[in-house]
């Protein structure tokens, strides 16, 4: 985010705070037609600072740097094997580990044999 769009997304925030609150009391004083434009107004407001929050620098990812295509591939060998190793470090999530606290894993689970219990 820029400067400007934090100042324009904080802008939009203490704005729609201050709509928000008006609609209260309007709803409190039984107007009901004003009460709806304020809600009207803050849930523009809540558009407008989503927008604002959602912006991005160019150049703050990396996704649209070309990249060998062999670096590519050796890339994703090493997240798939660091994925695979890390799913075995991690404990169970069949419904039976947890429900025995450890002692016993369920017929389909795939560590149900690798387990010490």
């Amino acid at each position: 985010m820029t400067r400007l769009s934090t100042a324009l997304a904080v802008l939009f925030g203490l704005a729609m705070v201050v709509a928000a609150s008006v609609g209260g009391q309007c709803i409190n004083e039984t107007r009901w037609l004003d009460a709806a434009a304020a809600y009207g107004v803050a849930g523009v407001l809540l558009a407008g600072m989503i927008r604002e929050v959602g912006h991005t620098v160019p150049g703050d990812y990396t996704d649209d740097i070309d990249t060998p295509a062999l670096a590519k591939r050796l890339g994703r060998l090493r997240a798939a094997r660091e994925a695979r190793r890390v799913a075995r470090a991690t404990t169970c999530g069949c419904q039976r580990y947890w429900d025995t606290v450890g002692a016993e894993h369920d017929e389909w689970c795939p560590q149900r044999f690798r387990s010490l219990a």
